[in-house]
């Protein structure tokens, strides 16, 4: 019954740390097929950018917020920061963005942007192709 027990306890802690580890975690761990030759790494030598094969679908949470979930068009960048967060991509189809009282909508070809903010939520935005390249 003793080593049962200690058994138990061990399972216990290792499921913990796991779900703790799982919990905690922001950066995406993902495969994420490119187009050749269109791939671009950070000075650490993470991925930065790339054309992407096909659509995804990305699923990133963190501490503060809600699971948010993007469908990002083919044929189109993704882009990730140094630390393998996931931080903008095409849209493939249109996503609800709800900013406290008020709820945004971006449609398919918007770009989408995500980053975190100092405590921890995350912060979305979208905007038209047409807008963001006037601003170029």
């Amino acid at each position: 019954m003793k080593t049962f027990s200690s058994w138990l306890s061990v399972v216990t802690t290792s499921l913990g740390l796991l779900t703790l580890n799982f919990a905690i975690s922001f950066p995406a761990k993902a495969s994420v097929v490119c187009e050749t030759g269109t791939i671009t790494n950070h000075a650490n030598g993470s991925l930065a950018t790339c054309i992407l094969s096909q659509d995804i679908n990305l699923q990133i949470s963190s501490l503060n917020t809600d699971t948010s979930n993007f469908r990002c068009k083919g044929q189109n960048y993704l882009s990730v920061n140094e630390k393998g967060q996931f931080t903008s991509c095409i849209l493939a189809e249109e996503m609800k963005i709800i900013k406290g009282n008020t709820v945004e909508t971006c449609l398919p070809q918007y770009k989408v942007e995500v980053s975190t903010s100092e405590d921890g939520s995350l912060v979305i935005s979208c905007q038209s192709l047409r807008l963001s390249s006037l601003n170029l």
